[in-house]
């Protein structure tokens, strides 16, 4: 496991454990009930230190990412991106079965690993997906923060990270645990030192990062200009993340607030200029076929 990856982990982790002492939200006083019930509800005690991160991954945004987004997606064909979107997609099914299993869904792990193998070969090494367009087994999502979830983790408090965005404390830890047992990172990085002897992080990790990160950009734009147009952008991305993270620990059975749908109304039907589905597809199948 190359060692580059672990050290920025452990640096992240270090640097947002030292701010948290001084970054905390005062809660108000429990008389004034409705100030103190949206304080809870908010789950976000660290207030302050979140707004400056995301002030500051906004201003990164409109400065460097966005422009780089707004290039690819009228540059490259729709079927190019899609084909980007399903070839990364491809990597992380190992990494999902491996979660259902954890969550007790062997059927579920037993759908992702056939998609894997199936559309790393017949769909050329992931670029299409044959596995949902001709055997029907659809992709689905599972990490580490929703196995974590479904074994009952409290959520704890809402995080904004440098550069990766909204999390929690479950979350991040999860997030660090998919750096460190990807299967996928794990095989990169086992070539990297046997083909050049290097522990440093490797160009195909670099690049898979990189990829990834254009991806999810570029599939995610439409709520980037919602959040550069609004006036409360912090509220407005802190309410996208918990939605997303609902629904996809319930497996798509949870349902938005009335407040999420009304937030949310303005913009959802852009999505769909990007060039296919949502990453994450809900599952369809009851529970019972998960077990």
């Amino acid at each position: 496991m190359s060692q580059a990856p672990i050290r920025f982990t452990r640096t992240m982790i270090i640097l947002l454990l030292a701010s948290l002492a001084g970054a905390c939200a005062h809660a108000p006083p429990k008389d004034d009930a409705v100030a103190y019930a949206d304080y809870q509800r908010a789950n976000d005690p660290l207030e302050p230190m979140n707004k400056a991160i995301f002030a500051f991954n906004m201003g990164m945004d409109k400065v460097l990412v966005r422009p780089v987004t707004k290039t690819y997606l009228k540059v490259v064909p729709r079927p190019a991106r899609k084909g980007l979107s399903n070839f990364l997609a491809n990597l992380m099914e190992p990494f999902t079965a491996a979660n259902d299993i954890l969550q007790g869904k062997p059927g579920a792990a037993s759908r992702a690993m056939s998609r894997f193998v199936v559309n790393s070969t017949v769909g050329i090494g992931g670029l299409f997906d044959p596995a949902t367009k001709h055997w029907g087994i659809k992709r689905h999502d599972e990490d580490l923060g929703q196995t974590f979830a479904v074994w009952g983790v409290p959520s704890g408090p809402y995080l904004m990270l440098p550069f990766f965005g909204p999390s929690n404390l479950r979350d991040t830890t999860g997030f660090v645990g998919e750096i460190l047992f990807d299967p996928v990172g794990i095989a990169i990085d086992k070539a990297n030192v046997a083909n050049i002897g290097s522990t440093d992080i490797s160009a195909l990790t670099v690049a898979r990062i990189s990829a990834d990160a254009l991806d999810w950009r570029a599939r995610n734009d439409a709520l980037f200009d919602e959040l550069h147009r609004t006036e409360d952008a912090y509220t407005l991305a802190r309410s996208a993340y918990r939605q997303n993270r609902r629904f996809d620990i319930s497996d798509g059975k949870e349902v938005s607030t009335e407040e999420e749908e009304e937030m949310f109304e303005d913009f959802d039907a852009e999505f769909e200029d990007y060039g296919g589905e949502e990453s994450s597809e809900s599952e369809e199948s009851d529970e019972s076929e998960n077990r």
